[in-house]
């Protein structure tokens, strides 16, 4: 589960290599004036802090706390380019964290403060740097979070992940297309869609997340992230039409081996397919349509036949 965390939220990152190139596309050509004196010290700076970053966790923390406290000093151009940034070096990053994190010693200091804490209390930085004494771990824990880390934990095992809810912050400075990427991204970091091979998010907010990704496509197809985008959202169609393995949309064989889909998930269909405004273009909802009305002609049942129109579904969204 450890890997499947952290790759769930790695494939919405792009490679360092495709970042300017993109943030430069999708940022519309008023923005791109000369940039005043004081903008232009303010994104010098950061590029400091950003080309030591990648050898240096001190650099990378200075980078990213002056950019939450400058941004709006700078053009949307530069802010965008140095949000992108960020986020890159925080990717980078995250492995190494992670690594460090995934050691018996880490993992069991951690867990032992959970326990005293309480396991239904929130996971906080916070309320486990009062309980935790190794000094080690201490300062790995603290560097996760002003790095700008959330720690989560599923399994037994904890890992941090990227807080997007912190990005938010940048998001009047940037440009559209990367403040709605950072609401797609920030839903995912305050509440993961799935733990332990099921959806912990309602089935609702689950295909909303689903068309608020294809609603980015569609209307950013040039972004920086849309291949990111793109690919989070091969995912989520796939939970959309069949469920994760603990939380299936159908339910388990009968006796005749057929499944059925299950009145809760049809429910939530329903409601999606009802709250579509008529000019919405949405691929996914007729999609959805499509398959309603086949299973209406089997009793809700999942035939070989409707089985093989989700899978064409699927094909069309599988990352190429």
């Amino acid at each position: 589960m450890r890997l499947n965390s952290s790759i769930k939220l790695g494939i919405l990152a792009l490679t360092l290599g495709c970042t300017t190139v993109g943030a430069a596309l999708s940022i519309p050509q008023t923005t791109w004036a000369a940039p005043v004196p004081e903008s232009k010290a303010v994104y010098h700076q950061f590029q400091k802090y950003r080309n030591n970053a990648v050898k240096s966790t001190a650099s990378l923390i200075q980078a990213r706390k002056y950019l939450l406290n400058h941004v709006h000093k700078v053009s949307t151009r530069q802010a965008t380019l140095m949000t992108i940034q960020l986020e890159t070096l925080q990717k980078l990053k995250l492995a190494d964290i992670d690594e460090k994190m995934y050691t018996g010693t880490v993992q069991t200091t951690i867990s032992q403060a959970h326990d005293n804490i309480g396991y239904d209390k929130k996971l906080t930085y916070s309320s486990l740097l009062k309980e935790i004494k190794d000094p080690a771990v201490h300062k790995l824990l603290q560097e996760a979070s002003d790095l700008g880390y959330k720690l989560e934990t599923s399994e037994g095992l904890y890992y941090p992940i990227i807080n997007y809810e912190a990005y938010k912050r940048l998001q009047p400075y940037v440009a559209p297309d990367i403040a709605a990427y950072i609401d797609i991204m920030a839903a995912e970091s305050n509440q993961a869609s799935t733990s332990d091979a099921a959806l912990i998010i309602p089935w609702g907010e689950m295909i909303q997340r689903t068309l608020a990704m294809e609603a980015f496509l569609n209307s950013y197809p040039q972004s920086s992230r849309s291949t990111a985008v793109e690919y989070s959202l091969s995912l989520y169609v796939h939970f959309l039409f069949y469920g994760s393995d603990n939380t299936p949309a159908y339910d388990w064989f009968t006796e005749d081996e057929i499944r059925t889909l299950i009145p809760e998930v049809k429910q939530a269909y329903e409601k999606a397919l009802a709250k579509r405004e008529p000019d919405t273009k949405s691929a996914i909802l007729e999609s959805l349509e499509q398959v309603l009305i086949l299973l209406e002609q089997t009793n809700d049942r999942l035939t070989p036949d409707i089985q093989a129109k989700i899978e064409s579904i699927l094909d069309q969204y599988s990352p190429e």
